[in-house]
């Protein structure tokens, strides 16, 4: 048998839609090809979801080892008391959240929490939050971050801009609001054609990459969206609709190289750099000054820098060592200030 990529059986074992020509039960009791597959689905965000199906295949599993196995399990228990505790601040103070940048359409365990605010509530849930036992470690334009003990990181966002231009707007997203339910509670989410634009967003200029995670996801959402021009005229109402088209057309050609074509493509998926610059140099409204155009290429070139280490022995032995992490974080909530991104507003 010649030999098979790992992403396949990954996708393979996550993705009904994927078929191809390789047998899952073979494959599966390939345990160096279940070590890889195991290795790059962690990698790419879906390391609990890939081990649910594995189970569900009847996979021998046993060498995972139980420490890590318990790991996730307590990352998802984390999760939900953080999202318990979103729930009971939203209740209790009035003060609703919204859950964004979560790929909520496929079972796995977030590093984080991402929630966006109406902006007059800022101060009040920090408050709030700090007051159950949550600490505030970071707070500016860019990054409002909270963390402690038995809850997830939660990062706030009042505002979705990036390169000083305003992507999608806080009433556009308190209209598509809906409540949905993961891992038996609820949580207050997007509809489908918002959390689509956002993710879209996000992984173009956030950090110039998704995961096989974040492309699953957004598949996943223009498969439950009826009119994909409701979410190109939003775009195009905003200024970005060269930039929606584009990012678009890359998903699209992903999607007919990995399925109909058969080709092994390499997630986390970095996306080109002369993409990036297009998609903004096309925009209306940017208003760059000539600091903040060096800062975006600077970024763009950071962003390439953690994308190779990321996951790399070196970058966890660094995010490990608190001050080394810290600079990191402050290295990065400096460039992204520096070429005009905002979460608050």
């Amino acid at each position: 048998m010649s030999k098979i990529d790992p992403m396949k059986l990954v996708l393979s074992v996550v993705d009904s839609d994927y078929l191809s020509d390789i047998s899952v039960d073979e494959l599966i009791k390939n345990k160096d090809l279940l070590k890889s597959a195991i290795k790059l689905a962690e990698k790419n965000g879906l390391y609990y979801y890939f081990v649910i199906r594995l189970n569900e295949l009847n996979a021998d599993t046993s060498f995972i080892g139980k420490k890590r196995w318990k790991e996730e399990k307590l990352k998802l228990s984390s999760f939900k008391g953080t999202i318990a505790l979103l729930n009971e601040v939203s209740k209790d103070d009035k003060m609703p959240y919204l859950l964004i940048k979560a790929c909520t359409n496929i079972p796995h365990v977030p590093r984080d929490v991402d929630i966006f605010i109406r902006n007059d509530d800022q101060k009040a849930i920090v408050k709030a939050l700090e007051s159950r036992g949550m600490e505030c470690i970071h707070s500016d334009d860019v990054d409002t971050t909270l963390t402690k003990g038995k809850y997830m990181k939660v990062d706030i966002y009042t505002g979705l801009c990036y390169f000083t231009v305003e992507f999608i707007d806080g009433d556009f997203l308190w209209r598509s609001q809906l409540t949905d339910n993961m891992f038996g509670i609820d949580y207050i989410g997007l509809k489908n054609e918002a959390n689509f634009l956002v993710m879209l967003v996000h992984s173009l200029f956030g950090h110039s990459s998704m995961s096989l995670l974040d492309f699953l996801h957004m598949k996943s959402l223009m498969g439950g969206i009826q009119d994909m021009d409701i979410c190109r005229k939003y775009a195009q109402d905003m200024g970005w609709g060269s930039a929606f088209d584009l990012g678009l057309k890359e998903l699209e050609i992903i999607h007919k190289r990995i399925y109909e074509k058969g080709e092994v493509i390499s997630f986390p998926y970095l996306f080109d750099r002369k993409l990036i610059v297009r998609c903004i140099s096309e925009m209306s409204g940017v208003h760059m000054t000539r600091s903040n155009k060096i800062f975006l290429h600077i970024s763009l070139i950071h962003d390439k820098i953690v994308f190779k280490l990321r996951d790399t022995a070196v970058y966890n032995l660094l995010k490990s060592i608190a001050p080394a992490r810290k600079l990191i974080n402050s290295l990065g909530y400096y460039i992204r200030d520096m070429r005009g991104d905002k979460r608050s507003v």
